[in-house]
């Protein structure tokens, strides 16, 4: 397995445990068997807001989940981001006082289809939210899709001209956080591209 997430089975969470399994909002995951064939899954995810662990973990039994239920944390600590849509779920502070700090991407699960057909190899790089320019010192999530195994490369260019190499060397894993530290100009481009074959990549220009 080359990605995984490791985070609670939903009656092991502190909210439960030590909580006395309290009503708030939380993200629950369970797996549905339709078709009977073991190991050909689907993963329902369901966020509940101001239900207990229990009440969730339940309704997901009703809707046919049979084993192991997990949840990604949850309240306050909680971010949940659309590509397409933007923040969903943001962290929100219940004591002003406290003052923590939050990672802009606590949790990222992604997923990918495996096919059967032998097709050329490509990548496809979306912006996050409509075209937006990323603003120096402000994270900016680039995301991307592929067809195959392989750590891949990212880079800022103008034109022929190499801005920035943002990483060296990431996972294909279709999500990267960056925060630049230069400012960007309109007409750049980001170039992801297979560590293996150059000559497979993708670009994105930005606007």
């Amino acid at each position: 397995m080359k990605n995984a997430i490791v985070t609670y089975r939903y009656s092991d969470h502190p909210a439960k445990v030590l909580a006395q399994n309290q009503a708030n909002k939380y993200q629950v995951i369970g797996t549905l068997n339709k078709d009977g064939v073991k190991g050909d899954e689907l993963l329902l995810i369901m966020t509940v807001n101001q239900a207990t662990l229990d009440e969730a973990a339940d309704l997901l039994r009703k809707l046919g989940v049979k084993g192991d239920i997990i949840t990604v944390d949850g309240g306050r600590s909680t971010f949940l981001f659309n590509s397409q849509k933007g923040n969903i779920i943001v962290p929100q502070l219940s004591n002003l006082q406290e003052n923590p700090t939050f990672r802009h991407l606590p949790h990222y699960l992604g997923f990918r289809k495996k096919s059967k057909n032998q097709v050329a190899p490509k990548i496809s790089i979306a912006q996050p939210i409509g075209k937006v320019l990323p603003k120096k010192d402000q994270p900016y999530l680039i995301l991307w899709r592929d067809n195959f195994d392989g750590d891949v490369s990212i880079k800022l260019y103008d034109g022929n001209k190499l801005i920035q190499n943002i990483s060296s060397r990431t996972a294909s894993d279709g999500v990267y956080e960056w925060t630049p530290r230069i400012s960007v100009t309109e007409g750049y481009f980001i170039r992801i591209s297979s560590r293996k074959d150059r000559n497979i990549f993708g670009q994105l220009q930005l606007y």
